[in-house]
């Protein structure tokens, strides 16, 4: 049943998902749900760790952070007094967790995926869609606003990097040497998921070292702080071939960092779908999880995959051991799509990265 405009109105309260590929995943979420109550207050509830992405939303007028340091429900008390009055909380993550949550802040409507058997504590629990086949997870989070009756304008969005971030950027890739680097590929070893979703980093550096050889390419590192030890082990078995800037960038300016790159590798991790968010040419390595759930959309993507018997599995560190679905991806073969990509920007006159506008 389609909602009646008055039970909408004022301000929506959005519970987001807690991972931050997940976030950029939701983006078209985001989007539809601005075209369909233009007029309305949409904010964000989030865990601090994405909230520097949805601030860079402009669908978005508001972020509030819950849980940290403290705990996961630091804050609950302050949420519920600003939010007190929104007609409407709609539920993108699946947890019972959240649908406590949604009740405690009280919205006129919460809504969302009638799963752990939450049912009871939404005014709209929605039948989950059916495990086969597999839904990609951006139509997972717009069949939310199909559930009650809300068409999808998006289901591609496109995040605009605003000038304060390209310009401290900029400033990050100067600083590296890499400032005027043509072509520039961004290289993203790390995985918070879990070993499992890991390439090796004598891949990465092999991969590297091509890049610089056979395509002239500048190689840039990235990740956070959690994930310096792996970017590092990358940057010695690539040599001069690669630059570390794993740990000096952040969530806020990690989507301008990825719109300069002319294409960028990575395992099914949070920058991946970032990167796909802001238009940037990306190698998706999967292993252990389902490119038909989670690959980025669009032509200028290309998925790498070894299918074997076990895979998906899902798991955060191989179960049998072997770790056969990333470590059989070869360096020669993400190579040569990485160069395909570039060749593909090349030919359709693409301008340079970071240079669109003037």
């Amino acid at each position: 049943m389609a909602p009646a405009a008055g039970e909408m109105k004022g301000r929506h309260a959005v519970l987001a998902p807690s991972w931050i590929g997940d976030t950029a995943m939701a983006a078209p979420f985001f989007a539809s749900l601005r075209a369909a109550f233009p007029g309305a207050q949409v904010e964000a509830v989030c865990s601090p760790w994405t909230a520097g992405l949805l601030e860079a939303f402009p669908w978005v007028d508001g972020v509030h952070r819950l849980g940290g340091a403290q705990g996961r429900w630091a804050g609950a008390w302050a949420l519920r007094r600003r939010l007190e009055g929104a007609g409407a909380v709609w539920l993108l993550p699946n947890s019972l967790r959240s649908a406590l949550l949604a009740r405690w802040i009280g919205g006129g409507r919460r809504v969302g995926y009638a799963t752990e058997g939450r049912g009871w504590l939404l005014t709209d629990p929605l039948a989950p869609p059916p495990e086969s086949p597999p839904l990609h997870l951006v139509d997972y989070y717009l069949g939310i606003l199909e559930g009650v009756g809300i068409r999808p304008s998006v289901r591609q969005a496109r995040l605009g990097v605003r000038a304060e971030d390209a310009r401290a950027a900029e400033r990050l890739l100067a600083e590296a040497g890499v400032g005027e680097a043509r072509p520039l590929v961004g290289l993203h070893p790390g995985a918070f998921f879990g070993e499992s979703k890991t390439w090796p980093p004598e891949n990465f550096g092999a991969l590297a070292r091509r890049l610089a050889k056979e395509a002239g390419a500048r190689v840039v590192v990235l990740g956070g702080a959690g994930e310096a030890e792996a970017a590092a082990k990358l940057c010695r078995e690539a040599g001069d071939a690669a630059v570390n800037l794993a740990g000096r960038d952040s969530l806020r300016i990690l989507p301008a960092l990825l719109e300069r790159l002319d294409a960028f590798v990575s395992s099914d991790t949070g920058p991946l779908h970032v990167a796909a968010l802001v238009g940037t040419p990306s190698a998706a390595l999967f292993g252990p999880t389902d490119p038909r759930r989670t690959a980025p959309r669009g032509a200028n993507h290309r998925v790498i995959r070894r299918e074997i018997e076990c895979s998906p599995c899902f798991e955060r560190t191989c179960p049998l051991g072997h770790h056969r679905c990333m470590r059989e991806i070869t360096p020669e073969g993400v190579a040569a799509e990485v160069m395909a990509l570039l060749a593909a920007g090349r030919e359709a006159g693409v301008p340079a990265r970071g240079e669109e506008g003037g």
